[in-house]
């Protein structure tokens, strides 16, 4: 088969992440991977809302079977504009009617998040989780040079809306101020965020951050060696329909602490400690800090149980079975027109 993607696997986030992934895979069965929607494709698999409504429609005009991939919406809370808001689901609500198959990242993507769009009556879909390359992220990978008597506390920023990246940051500070007595741990903040979340983060001089770069992404090569070299990794995303970072955290096996929102309960299970936090998606969520330095704590000192269970929790996505849903579910479309 010629398989069509949204675009080319070039950039930073989850989705572009899935595609590279994804396509790769698709080619060590065999396939033909196309980066666009017009240059002779048997299936199409649409990602995100990185498609226009009419490229999805021209498809189907050409009787081409589209297969299309849902992860998130736009939250109330990420933009101050609420028509951005608005016309993004609404834009996902058109792409969603061109589809011929549709595959939710989770149960929480599926029953919350869009389920939210559609009046409780969400479109009917498959629900496939992420998976990661298995061969990068790995828990024999090196670590890089870091202090030998301290416990670090991995931190990445997230680099899309404004309001969720300051939200975000926020959590991290009010942490690792509770965690000032704590001489032996210390905080890295890193990845890109915008520039007035690094301005924020500037301004508060805590000695116990010592590292803080917010200007730049993490490189992807060097993403598993920094969560090979952390003690812990905090995450504080809220209300995620799957996130790679989660996978990744797990395959390299560090502990992870994070919040008791969105996709994490199911993704995670009994492999990491989630912070007590509401869960009305409307809002980002009030967190119980007491609650997360607590389970930061907690976790840090059974860091060895938490990294076996999070290497066996990573089991439940591999790459290979993931990927085998997808690649099948294209196949029956491909079929349908042959």
């Amino acid at each position: 088969m010629n398989i069509g993607f949204s675009r080319i696997p070039v950039g930073k986030g989850g989705a572009i992440s899935w595609i590279k992934t994804f396509s790769n895979y698709c080619v060590s069965q065999g396939h033909q991977v196309r980066f666009n929607y017009k240059n002779n494709i048997d299936v199409f698999c649409s990602v995100a809302n990185y498609n226009q409504p009419e490229e999805l429609k021209y498809l189907r005009r050409h009787n081409i079977k589209i297969l299309h991939r849902l992860g998130s919406i736009f939250l109330d809370y990420n933009y101050d504009d609420k028509k951005i808001i608005s016309d993004g689901n609404e834009h996902f609500k058109k792409l969603i009617s061109c589809a011929d198959y549709l595959v939710y990242q989770s149960k929480f993507c599926k029953t919350v998040l869009f389920r939210s769009l559609y009046d409780e009556k969400e479109p009917d879909g498959d629900i496939i989780y992420n998976s990661t390359n298995a061969s990068i992220f790995s828990p024999n990978v090196k670590p890089i040079v870091r202090p030998s008597n301290k416990k670090i506390i991995l931190c990445s920023a997230y680099w899309g809306a404004l309001n969720t990246s300051l939200e975000c940051i926020k959590l991290v500070i009010q942490t690792a101020k509770k965690l000032q007595s704590h001489s032996d741990i210390e905080f890295w903040v890193l990845g890109l965020a915008p520039k007035e979340v690094e301005d924020y983060i500037k301004k508060v001089h805590l000695p116990n951050i010592t590292r803080l770069n917010l200007s730049k992404p993490i490189d992807y090569k060097l993403m598993p060696r920094l969560l090979k070299t952390a003690d812990l990794v905090l995450h504080l995303k809220a209300h995620e329909g799957c996130s790679n970072a989660v996978i990744e955290t797990m395959n390299i096996g560090t502990p992870l602490v994070g919040l008791n929102s969105g996709s994490l309960p199911e993704l995670l299970g009994d492999a990491a400690l989630l912070a007590d936090c509401t869960s009305d998606i409307s809002k980002f969520p009030k967190v119980n800090i007491e609650d997360l330095v607590e389970k930061v704590l907690k976790t840090l000192n059974k860091a060895s149980s938490y990294r076996n269970k999070m290497i066996n929790r990573s089991k439940l996505f591999s790459e290979e079975e993931q990927c085998s849903k997808y690649l099948t579910i294209l196949e029956n479309l491909y079929k349908m027109n042959h």
